[in-house]
């Protein structure tokens, strides 16, 4: 089990990294030779970001459920 966790962030981590080397060489004018791999290796990290961004929205959602019962 830890050593899945491990690796997932591992996983995050290099995704992150590669991100942010697209996004630097972009903004000088420089493409990345190999954007198509580039950008699949980044899909993991997009599909993470729209996990966090579900998480975010159940919570709020929940917030607001509470608030409701409150108030």
């Amino acid at each position: 089990m830890k050593l899945q966790i491990i690796r997932k962030i591992g996983r995050h981590a290099t995704a992150i990294f590669l991100i942010t080397g697209i996004c630097l060489l972009t903004s000088k004018g420089i493409v990345p030779t190999g954007m198509i791999t580039l950008l699949l290796l980044a899909g993991g990290f997009f599909g993470f970001l729209f996990r966090i961004l579900v998480m975010i929205f159940k919570i709020l959602i929940l917030l607001f459920i509470v608030g409701l019962f409150v108030a």
